[in-house]
């Protein structure tokens, strides 16, 4: 019942986001694992829509705020209550606010005061605030931010490094603008949501996927792989801390769950490198290739034919604009090679990133083809 809960969730999720199965991925592997996730991507991106909506299929307290460095810590944590203060009390009226929150989103998270950081790095890391001389659990579940920019701030190092899972958005690729378009008005217009999920749906999976995290050592050859993956990381200067090195293996577990497997896979163990185990945008280009090259992904020779065909479609296509017959005549034999390659592309969510920019070359190759043709033939 809790994994067909789930999966109507990530359907529904997806029917409405266009080109967003990755990002779709990271925010369930937050919910599940309930480690912290970033959103981090340019503007107009979706990236709040997508969590509100997240938010909006789940039956639970939900706290939003959008964070500029004039923000105060009463501002997400509530006021202090002055009758209280009086007697010599220090508590909080929290109603409506952060600490009574199950799901939270707090959008341009670097932007934030160094007050406000240093308070959610407890917050993060312990799930509590501190009121009237002792600390208060909270009854969070998960943790969503999003910023258009990482922070280059050294002194914002500790607190980027306890945001777990990382997600790199960006903008839809022009052959699904149409799509994006439709979708856009629906989402613009008002969708309603019914509720796919409780509180305690979201409990029994974080506790099922905590379960499966305990298990995850006794999968040898699974850590032997990973740390081969580590070792190799290191030695192209992707730094990742102690601490994110057991992270990424909680994600793996979320991820798995994702995709309803009975262990984590290699493919799981794959995704979460990538979304955990990566500073920016240069180092997962380094992780895809060394996930590549140590084939932890069992479709990773579908990756690389994907990865090779487009590469050369790309270089014909190029030629092509500006040559004569034999370079048109070379568009046309690597088009005849991609058409056989997306036949052969089997059917896997996993692969859906790296099929679309696949799709765009060859919608290109296919549209430079035939306006080549009537302009040498006439037809």
């Amino acid at each position: 019942m809790l994994k067909d809960k789930l999966t109507e969730l990530k359907y529904r999720l997806a029917e409405r986001f266009v080109q967003r199965e990755a990002e779709i991925t990271a925010v369930l592997a937050g919910l599940l694992s309930g480690e912290p996730t970033i959103l981090v991507g340019e503007v107009g991106t979706a990236k709040t829509a997508l969590i509100e909506n997240l938010a909006s299929m789940i039956d639970a307290r939900y706290f939003y705020y959008l964070l500029t460095r004039f923000t105060e810590p009463d501002e997400i944590l509530g006021v202090l209550d002055i009758n209280a203060l009086r007697e010599g009390k220090y508590v909080r009226r929290t109603e409506g606010k952060l600490p009574q929150a199950e799901i939270v989103f707090l959008d341009e998270i670097f932007k934030a005061s160094s007050a406000i950081r240093n308070i959610l790095l407890d917050i993060i890391l312990n799930k509590r605030i501190f009121s009237d001389g002792s600390y208060i659990r909270l009854p969070m579940l998960a943790l969503y931010t999003a910023s258009n920019e990482i922070s280059g701030d050294v002194e914002d190092a500790p607190f980027y490094d306890r945001l777990t899972i990382r997600c790199f958005v960006k903008g839809v690729s022009e052959d699904s603008w149409e799509e994006l378009i439709e979708k856009g008005v629906e989402l613009d217009l008002g969708v309603e949501s019914d509720i796919v999920m409780s509180v305690n749906d979201v409990k029994s999976l974080q506790n099922a996927v905590m379960e499966k995290f305990r298990q995850i050592t006794s999968n040898r050859d699974l850590i032997r792989r990973y740390i081969e993956a580590l070792v190799r990381l290191k030695q192209r200067g992707v730094k990742i801390s102690d601490r994110r090195k057991i992270k990424v293996l909680k994600v793996a577990s979320a991820i798995s769950f994702v995709y309803g497997e009975n262990d984590v896979s290699l493919d799981s163990l794959a995704e979460a490198l990538k979304l955990t185990a990566v500073h920016d945008e240069e180092d997962l280009k380094k992780v895809e290739q060394i996930i590549l090259e140590l084939g932890l992904s069992s479709f990773y020779q579908h990756v690389q034919k994907i990865q090779v065909v487009t590469a050369e479609l790309q270089n014909a296509l190029n030629a092509s604009l500006n040559g004569g017959m034999e370079e048109l005549k070379m568009l046309s034999t690597i088009y005849k090679k991609a058409s056989t390659l997306m036949d052969e592309i089997p059917k896997n969510p996993r692969l859906l990133p790296y099929i679309r920019q696949f799709k765009q070359v060859y919608s290109r190759a296919e549209d430079v083809l035939e306006r080549k043709k009537a302009e040498l033939f006439g037809i």
